[in-house]
């Protein structure tokens, strides 16, 4: 059904299901489901706009301006009654184990709160299962997309006794899964910017593969960081001052900002929100306990208080949508546009993010904070 050109990242339909996406769009044939009456976040322009939305196969056909002539028609129509439309939420920076969840009840517990995909490191369950806990960790999330970053630094150091040791051919072999996207977090920034002959195997085969590098770099500065990303690391989850989120920035690094449950640096990072360079910024947890999610809830959380402390809501909206769609080159993902996946999330308005309805893929599995899709338990979660 679906061809990829890189490891996790749909590049097409067939041409079968394609050619009913354009003429869905073009208005020849009816949609699966159109919702109606929504107010559309565009995240490309930043504006907020009524209209409807065309879903067919899964993907957005098209999205036309609401009660204009020649307005799509559907199998099923759902009036949104003026409520927000946001593509689904994109978390792009979290290890999964630290909810102390098995994957199907993380996902359970996040897609009611409009998070549709993940990008995970799952490096703490590899430390002690190695491959099998990474297999563990992206499996039975459906309808969450689960996005994993193969673990970089697993021991930590040399000096633990965790138990297992990924080395460069179990990375070049993890690389070459469907759901495997990048290197994750690369934690020795001191053996990279040395130049450390194993950490440079780990991240040239990730180069040579073409996917992406995260990193790993508190207060690295000067030399230190232009070697760091000159090694290919793209991105940075670890800055806690404007100061130095500045100075990655200028290197040409993404600067993931947490609000997790135990690192919290949006409010010290809030006045990059209104510059230039906010296209290059993402929100993310890093970690999120199982108490936060279910009092707080996941993204939602973390749009709320983005704009309690003043930031704007639609910039907020991005840093979780097309932001980092565009970062892990997930192309179909991160925005309300003809030709992208139907994960898309319903809510009250900008301010509270309370969400209604979510999406996956056209298809409606919460409602009001209950999940109305069925995931497969882990065998763990029955015993």
């Amino acid at each position: 059904m679906m061809s990829r050109t890189a490891a996790g990242q749909e590049d097409r339909l067939d041409n079968r299901l394609h050619k009913q996406l354009i003429d869905c769009a073009a208005g020849r044939i009816q949609a699966d489901l159109v919702l109606k009456n929504g107010r559309i976040i565009h995240v490309f322009t930043g504006e907020v706009a009524l209209g409807d939305i065309a879903v067919i196969n899964g993907y957005i056909a098209g999205v036309g301006e609401y009660g204009a002539h020649g307005e799509y028609a559907g199998k099923e129509e759902v009036d949104l009654a003026g409520c927000c439309v946001s593509p689904g939420f994109i978390d792009g920076h979290i290890h999964i184990e630290s909810s102390l969840l098995t994957p199907s009840r993380f996902a359970a517990a996040v897609v009611p709160c409009g998070t549709t995909a993940v990008v995970c490191d799952p490096h703490e369950i590899a430390n002690v299962c190695g491959k099998v806990g990474v297999d563990f960790m992206l499996s039975r999330t459906a309808p969450l997309t689960v996005y994993g970053m193969v673990p970089s630094c697993v021991p930590a150091t040399h000096m633990e006794s965790s138990g297992f040791r990924l080395s460069v051919d179990d990375i070049d072999e993890l690389l070459e899964r469907r759901d495997i996207i990048g290197l994750a977090e690369m934690m020795n920034f001191p053996g990279t910017v040395a130049g450390d002959s194993d950490v440079l195997a780990k991240i040239f085969s990730a180069r040579s593969r073409g996917v992406l590098i995260d990193g790993h770099a508190p207060g690295v500065s000067g030399k230190a960081l232009q070697a760091y990303v000159a090694a290919g690391v793209s991105s940075d989850h670890e800055c806690t001052t404007l100061a130095e989120a500045w100075e990655k920035l200028r290197a040409g690094m993404t600067v993931f900002i947490r609000e997790g449950s135990t690192a919290r640096n949006l409010e010290a990072l809030l006045p990059l929100f209104r510059t230039a360079a906010v296209h290059r910024c993402l929100l993310v947890t890093d970690d999120r306990h199982a108490d936060d999610l279910v009092q707080h809830g996941h993204m939602d959380f973390l749009l709320r208080r983005a704009v309690e402390l003043g930031a704007d809501a639609v910039t907020a909206v991005q840093m979780v949508t097309v932001n980092p769609a565009r970062h892990f080159r997930l192309d179909r993902l991160g925005a309300v546009a003809p030709g992208y996946k139907a994960d898309l999330v319903v809510f009250e308005d900008l301010k509270r993010f309370r969400v209604g309805r979510v999406y996956c893929a056209g298809e409606c599995v919460a409602e009001n904070g209950n999940m109305l899709a069925e995931i497969p338990d882990h065998p763990h979660n029955q015993t």
